[in-house]
């Protein structure tokens, strides 16, 4: 049976079916408040490797031009958006 993320039925392409059913028992035990933690944690390691490729590519930046870089990544200005 495959694992429900986010009451979808996804299949699992990666993991034992067994694995799986462990990993969402986990999930589960965790509760919202726990499974939360986990995205924000997730979410700020993402930004963190975003934020050191920027600096790698661009070692002169200083610390306020690599956000600016990574904001820009993140929220970019299109067609007929103000920058404001």
């Amino acid at each position: 049976m495959p694992a429900l993320y986010f009451g979808i039925d996804m299949p699992v392409l990666d993991t034992t079916p067994d694995a799986a059913a462990v990993q969402q028992e986990a999930y589960r035990r965790l509760g919202g408040t726990g499974r939360l933690k986990i995205a924000f944690d997730l979410s700020n390691l993402v930004r963190a490797l975003s934020e050191a490729g920027i600096r790698k590519r661009n070692p002169g930046y200083t610390a306020e031009q690599a956000i600016d870089a990574l904001s820009r990544q993140i929220y970019p200005v299109h067609a007929g958006q103000s920058e404001d």
